[in-house]
Parts: C-alpha cells; sequence; structure tokens
C-alpha cells in the first residue's frame, strides 16, 4: 500500500461477505497459526526493520514516511506475536525467532507455544542455513485469558529444529556444529525430558536432510531414513519406534522417495494399524537386510545402472497442464512392488491380486508365487501421472488406487487400471480399466470419478461400492479433470469438479448426487437383520483364524452393499471390541533384528544393527537378547509369548598386557631358530636344519610357518577367554549395559558422547524441513497444486442432472443414468 511492500493478512469472521486487514503495520507478516481450539487466538510472526531495502519504494515526505525511515534504520529482526482479538492487537513474546508452533491437544498443552530462538539478540538475524549452537528449544505458557504465564523457558539448549506431532516432542539438537552433527532427541512428557533417538550403530551419522517423520498417530513414531549412499539410490529404511518414541527397530527396507523426500508410505486412516507402502527390489535379491549387504547391493546397482547408460525422465507439475504427457516405458527402470501391514509396520507382505478384472476375464496369475504376480498400486512420488492410493477416515474399510497386476508396477497407460477395496486392503477388485481420478462421499455410500489421463467430459459413479457403475455427461466440450472434491468430513453427497479446457479456459462443476432420491437408511442398531440397511464388519489381517488386529477385534457397522439408501452426514458408526490373544503377528521385530517381506520370522542383522549401548561389556561366546517385541499400542492378552534369542558377541581387540609376553616369546624363539643354524666360524649360514626325529623333512616355509603357529596358540590361551559353552558349563550371562539412554549432562558439550549419531550434515543452504505425514490433512489425500486458469464464466447454459430410475431408485445395473 502506498509504495510500502509489507504483506498484510487479511480475516473474515462471516464465511467470506465482509473483510478486515489485520494490524501489521511496519511489519512484513510472515506466518500466521491458529490455537487449537480458541477461535480468536494465533501466534503469528513477522519481518521487521531493514530486512529488504531494494523493495521499498520511494514516497512523499511526510510523519508516516518519517516512521517508516525509522523503521527501516533497525536491524532485521524476526518477531513472534501472540493475538487473542484476531489480530486486532498484537503482543510480543520473543525475537529472533526460527520455528514455532501451538502444543499438542494429546499433551494437553495447547495454551502453551513452542519456539526456537537464536540465544544472542543483536544485529541483523541471519536465516538458520547450517546447524549452529546459538539456537535454543523453549516454550511460554499461558493462561485461559490469553495472557503469558511466567516467563520464557528454554527446553533444550542447542535444539535448532522441533517437530510437534501428536504426544511427541521431536528435537534435532546439534552435538558438533564443526561437523554438523545433530541428534534425535524425543520427549513424551511434554518437553519435561528428553531421550535420544536410538537406531542401529551401523546408520553412522545421518544427514538430516533425508529424515523424514511419517506418522506418530498410532502411539508410535515412523521414521523414514534415506539410504544415501549405503543403499538404492532414491530409497530410504523404515524404522518404528517403541510406545515411548526412541528405540526404534527397523521395518522395511527400500522404501520409494523421491528428491524432494516424499515418500510412498501411507496409513489407511479408516483403519488402526494398516500402512500402504512401496518398494524397490534389488537386482539381486537376498534375505540380509543389513547395512553391509546393503552397501553391496548399492554397488551392484550403481554398476548396472551405468551399464543401462539411461538417466530416469524428470517429472513436471501437472498443474494447469494440457495434454499430460505420458510416461514412456522405459520411465521407471526400477522394480518397484507394493507391500502392506496390518499391524503397524510389524510384518508385510505383497496385495493379493483380484481374481477377475472388471471385464470378467481372468488374471493369469494361477500357480505362481506373490513375487511373480500380485497387486501394485502407484504411490505420491508417481503424482504427476497417476493418482495415489487413496482413503478417508469416514469410510470404514475402502481404499482406492491405480496400478496393475503382475510381477511389478508399470508406468504405462495401457498397462494402468483403477483398483478398488472393501476390506481394508485384504482383497482388491479392478473398478475399471484405465487410471482415474476419485472421490467418496456419504461416508463411503458413493464414490464419483474421472478419466486421469485424458479429456472427458464423462462423470462415473458407484453408490454400492464398485459393484456396477454408472456414467453420464456433464458437458459437450471436454476438459482436462484435474480434481473432484467434496466437504472435508467426506460425508455429504455432493461434489466439485474441476479443470482445464483445451483453450486454457477454467471450469468447474457442482455434481448433486441427491437427485437418485435414495431414502435415509434405517436399522442402524438391528444391523444383519433383514429388515436393517446395515451390517456388521470386522477387519482382520488374513492370518488369524479369527479377525483380530493389533490384539483386538473390532467390529464395524456399515452400510449393506445392496442397500440404496444414504447413510446422512450425521450418520455415527458403531464400533463393538473385544480382547484377543497374541499371536506372532502381535510383536515386531525388536531392534537388531529383520523380517523380509512375506516372512513372519524375525532374523538377527548383525551387530551393526545393535546400538554400541546396548553390547555387552563382559561377553563369553553369545548373549541373549529379545528378537521381539509387542506392536506399540497392540492390546493382545495370553497367548503367544517370545523367548530370548542368542547372538554371538562382538569381537574383541586384542589384549596388549598380553600381547607384549606373546611377542617376547616369539623373539627368543627366533634367536633359537638362528643360533641353530651357525656354523664352526661363528658366521651364520642361513641355511636351518634340526634333528632328524624333529623335522628332519621341514620345508624352509613350514619353518616360517611354525613361530605363527606359536603365536596363535598362545594368543588362544592367554587372550582368548570365550571359549564356548562346551569348555565353559558353569557359564552364566552377564547383565547387559546398562539402558541409559536418558537425555542427561553429557549432551552439554563438555566432551560428552550422545548415544545416537542420529542427523548429520545438513549441508544445503537451506535447513530443510522436515515432514509430518501425521500432521498432513489426509482426508483430501489427492489435492493437487494445480491451478485453474482464465476467467469467471458459466459452463454452459443447462448442467444435466442426474434422474433416478423407476420408483425413485437408482439406474438399473447395466443402464446409464438418465439426463433431463
Amino acid at each position: 500500500a502506498q509504495g510500502r511492500w509489507y504483506p498484510y493478512i487479511y480475516i473474515t469472521e462471516d464465511s467470506g461477505l465482509t473483510w478486515r486487514r489485520a494490524w501489521g503495520k511496519h511489519h512484513g507478516m510472515h506466518n500466521w497459526i491458529s490455537h487449537p481450539t480458541e477461535r480468536s487466538w494465533a501466534v503469528v510472526s513477522w519481518w521487521s526493520g531493514n530486512c529488504n531495502a531494494d523493495k521499498v519504494k520511494k514516497i512523499e515526505k511526510s510523519a508516516e514516511a518519517d516512521e517508516d525511515a525509522e523503521e527501516e534504520s533497525k536491524a532485521c529482526v524476526h518477531r513472534l506475536m501472540v493475538t487473542t482479538d484476531l489480530g486486532k492487537n498484537f503482543l510480543q513474546l520473543a525475537e529472533y525467532v526460527v520455528q514455532f508452533s501451538w502444543g499438542s491437544t494429546e499433551a494437553e498443552q495447547t495454551n502453551r507455544v513452542y519456539f526456537t530462538a537464536y540465544r544472542k539478540k543483536s544485529g541483523d538475524q541471519g536465516k538458520l542455513s547450517t546447524w549452529t549452537n546459538e539456537v535454543d528449544f523453549n516454550h511460554i505458557d499461558f493462561f485461559k485469558s490469553g495472557r503469558p504465564k511466567g516467563n520464557v523457558v528454554t527446553d533444550l539448549k542447542k535444539g535448532n529444529k522441533f517437530l510437534i506431532s501428536g504426544p511427541y516432542v521431536l528435537v534435532a539438537r546439534v552435538k558438533d556444529e564443526a561437523s554438523q552433527v545433530v541428534n534425535l532427541m524425543v520427549s513424551k512428557d511434554g518437553a519435561k525430558t528428553f531421550k535420544a533417538a536410538l537406531l542401529p550403530s551401523g546408520m553412522g551419522e545421518l544427514e538430516e536432510k533425508w529424515y523424514t517423520v511419517l506418522d506418530t498417530s498410532e502411539g508410535a513414531v515412523i521414521l523414514h531414513i534415506n539410504n544415501d549412499a549405503s543403499g538404492i539410490k532414491d530409497t530410504g529404511r523404515i524404522f518404528v519406534s517403541d510406545a515411548e518414541g526412541y528405540k526404534f527397530s527397523q521395518s522395511l527396507v527400500n522404501n520409494v522417495r523421491s528428491a524432494h523426500g516424499e515418500c510412498e508410505f501411507d496409513k489407511v486412516v479408516s483403519l488402526t494399524g494398516v500402512y500402504l507402502s512401496n518398494i524397490v527390489v534389488p537386482a539381486v535379491q537376498s534375505q540380509d537386510q543389513g547395512f553391509d549387504n546393503s552397501k553391496s547391493k548399492a554397488q551392484d546397482d550403481m554398476e548396472s545402472e551405468a551399464a543401462a547408460g539411461a538417466e530416469l525422465d524428470t517429472k513436471h507439475g501437472r498443474g494447469g497442464m494440457l495434454g499430460k504427457q505420458m510416461p514412456k516405458g522405459s520411465k521407471e527402470e526400477r522394480t518397484i512392488r507394493t507391500v502392506a501391514s496390518f499391524d503397524k509396520g510389524g510384518a508385510w507382505n505383497y496385495l493379493k491380486p483380484p481374481r477377475v478384472n472388471s471385464l470378467g476375464k481372468t488374471y493369469d496369475c494361477s500357480g505362481k508365487s506373490a513375487e511373480e504376480c500380485s497387486l501394485h498400486l502407484h504411490g505420491t512420488t508417481s503424482w504427476d501421472f497417476y493418482a495415489p492410493f487413496y482413503s478417508s477416515e469416514t469410510c470404514v474399510g475402502i481404499i482406492m488406487g491405480t496400478g496393475n497386476v503382475g510381477a511389478s508396477l508399470r508406468f504405462e497407460p495401457e498397462e494402468t487400471s483403477t483398483f478398488l477395496s472393501r476390506d481394508g486392503g485384504l482383497t482388491w477388485m479392478e473398478a475399471h480399466q484405465g487410471a482415474f481420478i476419485y472421490e467418496f462421499g456419504d461416508h463411503g455410500g458413493i464414490i464419483v470419478m474421472a478419466d486421469d489421463l485424458k479429456m472427458t467430459s464423462m462423470v462415473l459413479f458407484t453408490w454400492n461400492e464398485g459393484q456396477s457403475w454408472y456414467d453420464f455427461k456433464v458437458s459437450s466440450v471436454p476438459f482436462e479433470v484435474d480434481n473432484i472434491i467434496t466437504e472435508p468430513n467426506v460425508t455429504a453427497t455432493t461434489f466439485i469438479m474441476f479443470g482445464t479446457r483445451a483453450g486454457g479456459e477454467g471450469v468447474l462443476y457442482y455434481l448433486n448426487f441427491d437427485a437418485l432420491q435414495f431414502p435415509a437408511c434405517k436399522g442402524v442398531w438391528a444391523a444383519d437383520s433383514v429388515s436393517s440397511d446395515y451390517e456388521t464388519w470386522a477387519p482382520s489381517d488374513g492370518s488369524s483364524a479369527e479377525p483380530c488386529m493389533l490384539g483386538q477385534q473390532l467390529t464395524y457397522t456399515r452400510r449393506k452393499r445392496t442397500s440404496q439408501c444414504w447413510n446422512g452426514e450425521k450418520f455415527e458408526r458403531p464400533v463393538r471390541q473385544k480382547a484377543c490373544a497374541c499371536t506372532q503377528s502381535d510383536f515386531m521385530c525388536d531392534i537388531g533384528f529383520t523380517r523380509s517381506v512375506g516372512a513372519t520370522e524375525c532374523v538377527f542383522g548383525g551387530l551393526e544393527m545393535m546400538p554400541q549401548s546396548m553390547l555387552p561389556s563382559a561377553c563369553d561366546g553369545t548373549f541373549q537378547v529379545s528378537a521381539y517385541r509387542k506392536v506399540a499400542g497392540d492390546s493382545c492378552e495370553n497367548g503367544w509369548s517370545p523367548t530370548p534369542s542368542d547372538v554371538p558377541c562382538p569381537s574383541k581387540p586384542m589384549d596388549t598386557s598380553n600381547f607384549k609376553y606373546i611377542v617376547g616369546v616369539l623373539v627368543v624363539a627366533g634367536v633359537l631358530w638362528m643360533l641353530r643354524g651357525y656354523g664352526g666360524k661363528g658366521v651364520p649360514s642361513f641355511e636351518m636344519s634340526a634333528p632328524k626325529s624333529m623335522c628332519a623333512d621341514c620345508s624352509p616355509m613350514m619353518v616360517v610357518q611354525m613361530p605363527l603357529l606359536l603365536l596363535a596358540w598362545l594368543y588362544e590361551r592367554f587372550c582368548v577367554t570365550n571359549r564356548g559353552f562346551d569348555s565353559n558349563p558353569g557359564l552364566k550371562y552377564g547383565s547387559v549395559k546398562g539402558d541409559d539412554f536418558d537425555f542427561d549432562a553429557g549432551f552439554d558439550g563438555d566432551g560428552g558422547t550422545s548415544l545416537t549419531d542420529f542427523i548429520a550434515e545438513a549441508d544445503y543452504d537451506d535447513t530443510p524441513k522436515v515432514y509430518d505425514g501425521a500432521a498432513a490433512d489426509r482426508s483430501s489425500g489427492h489435492d493437487r497444486g494445480g491451478y485453474v486458469s482464465a476467467g469467471l464464466s458459466e459452463a454452459r447454459s443447462s448442467v444435466p442432472k442426474l434422474a433416478g430410475g423407476p420408483g425413485g431408485g437408482p439406474p438399473a445395473r447395466g443402464r446409464r443414468g438418465r439426463l433431463h
């Protein structure tokens, strides 16, 4: 305004009818974060001072200009403010701020603000482009009235970046500024205490730019850590924590990720513990999922890629682009497969393919293994071309995705179809050949989709969860569909479909399926009876005798597939639950052990998979550890219980106190051997001889080897105490070194060593953002970053309306919906 470049935030309190500008004079408004529950509260940050003087235009000399000049003479500072009246007034909380957020509802800290800030409060504030000892992690609390309670509290010195996700507070804390090494610190008690994330020692010092928090919504932290140079390109390992959020064990290897950090790992949000993921299958498969093996496989893959001499095509954005350039057959040279877990990452299996396609033709999977023939779906990194797997909280058990049946995921359009599951991913059906964009409504009672690859004027829908599909025409002019959306809860029967015509004109259509004239469903409390429109359903992983998942049997009430009625926006789904007996599927591999896809047994991954702090200080032959631990949040009772496993002791360096005696003995032995070879004149003859009875036929090589054999015997006799159980029948196990992973003074930098070198070398110009999959809005899981071009105009004079079939019901099966 008036030559100044300051941005402003505008606020409406009447659904957009009127707007007012939040106060922000002389300040560049930067971020606005509303309070989780108080509608008029917000924390706001802005840059003040001479932060970008070259953008300030010359204005006429006035009192206001004098104020601007005075402001521009101050240092550039990022300030943190709070408002309790939607921007009419602000109170400063801190300055030289880097990052900030409200506390979580799960930790009952909604009236707390966490933030990181520079300790030194002078001069221009720079951008946090490298890890520094000068930034701390802090918080400040508020009374119910909105006034600050006390002073700022420093929770963790040298805490540079943080993430509030569910009950967890995750902070990247600098360990060594010079080498740019940081540790991940975890708190589950509202930042009162912190523990260092405990990961396998073989991970080494990791780079934060490859670290992604995938999910924290189910009482555990799920991490993706990029393989970097030690594994297959553009992949990473999935680690799942215990309930405390700090002790991580490996769940899955070679998970697909993009160069921007997007991971093909998604939660089925309508169910507990169900996840879908895409993995890269190495050229040479092995059951060994340890770090040493991954490095050798990475070298083999690099050689194969170099021999092929081909680079992957660069993806392009979809927003506003006409005529999508389709991926060629050579676009993705890697072998990618889709896997699913029904126990929060404890075990993974390939997706079962449907028996027939949408035209009734049988898939050629008979007699083939899961590796040779299963269902594979596109994930988020394919979003430029295909819609990823999608679920909604209010549509229990329903999942949709685009992909193919075969040995691996294909990228050719002619090989791609759209698939649907109504039992949480256990079984699938082909909904339609070709790739479509889709959306759910009425708690899953209606599904709407449109062609996702080419221009169209048709809309398809099903009211019986894919048992039959109907289509109708919305326009005489084809257009490219960008998306189909509905209200956030996915409970309405109205949708908005928007896209772009060939000339670049944006179009938007409003679809109202109330024209089907379905009645309201009845009998929700009499489910499974003949007179009820509802049935009960209990999800299962397919491996148990009874339908149990995560130690309990959850029974949901859902509309019968054949019931022609609407659930209604206010429908509340009854759920019953009971505990189940424990089975092996209720346990995941403990730290140091791994499971391959399709396996149930946990296999020791090698000592490099064990954190150094978990290895015993004294060990004879083997030591016992737990190979299994109950999945976080699993509530099974009694039943199967794991037993400890024996693993080999780590190799120990030679004891120098005994080694000096060995060297002395060898020297004496060598001198004696040399003296036996002296001639009568006292000149060495260089010819070794021995009494015939001792070594009459000894060769020179054998004579050289004899001291080495002596060395081996002496080393075993005096240095090696781990002589095994056979020679030590009274051997007892010593206690493993204390599991003391609590945050303590050792992390304050006075020569202290952290327990895990977790995140290291953030060497980008900008410290990378931490992606939080749990915080993402998955209710609109396929929103696109596109735009609708051209001005507002009427799509057509008369948009067709849906008409019900005879008797007010839906169109008869096999017929298309009539237009009028």
